[in-house]
C-alpha cells in the first residue's frame, strides 16, 4: 500500500484524531506524521484545539428554564 501524501494525511486528520479510521489508515497516517514535521505540527495543533473544545464543553448544559420550555414544547400536541 502506498504511503499517504500530505494532502491525504491532512484530509483524514479529523477522523484520525477521533480514531475513526481503519487500523490500516491509522497506521499509515501515524507513519506519515512521524516523518513529516509540517503535518505533525498541524496534527498537534488540531489535537490541542479539540482537547480545549472538549474541556470547555464538559459540564455545560442549558439553563433549567430553557430545558423546561423545550420539554414542554416536545410534550405538547403539535398545533398547525
Amino acid at each position: 500500500m502506498t504511503k499517504p501524501k500530505c494532502q491525504e494525511a491532512l484530509d483524514l486528520l479529523d477522523e484520525y484524531l477521533r480514531q475513526e479510521l481503519t487500523p490500516d489508515h491509522m497506521a499509515r497516517i501515524t507513519d506519515h506524521l512521524e516523518k513529516c514535521r509540517p503535518c505533525f505540527s498541524q496534527a498537534e495543533f488540531q489535537r490541542s484545539y479539540l482537547l480545549m473544545i472538549e474541556a470547555k464543553a464538559k459540564g455545560q448544559c442549558c439553563p433549567d428554564a430553557l430545558r423546561r420550555r423545550v420539554l414542554e414544547a416536545l410534550r405538547s400536541p403539535q398545533q398547525h
